[in-house]
């Protein structure tokens, strides 16, 4: 298992539902459906991961992103970003 792997795989998703799980630094690494139309994206780009919290597929203004080159730091990220999905998710159900 290499670092990449280690960092993340073994994260609570919460109610996320994860989709697409790739440890391999590319473009498309992971992604975490939530209710309401919420993603949770993480890919490699160029020289640097790239966390998006998405709503209803709108890629060109995420809810919020998170960016770091280093692998060590996506463990703290991803745990940011789900806790962010998740309270925008239960809000947007509540509405």
């Amino acid at each position: 298992m290499d670092d990449i792997q280690r960092s993340w795989r073994h994260l609570n998703f919460g109610m996320g539902k994860v989709v697409f799980p790739d440890d391999t630094r590319k473009e498309d690494m992971l992604q975490v459906e939530y209710p309401n139309c919420f993603l949770l994206d993480m890919g490699w780009y160029q020289d640097k991961y790239i966390i998006s919290v998405i709503h209803n597929f709108d890629w060109a203004h995420p809810v919020q992103q998170y960016e770091t080159t280093e692998t060590n730091q996506l463990p703290t990220l991803l745990t940011e970003a789900v806790r962010l999905v998740e309270k925008e998710s239960q809000s947007a159900g509540a509405n």
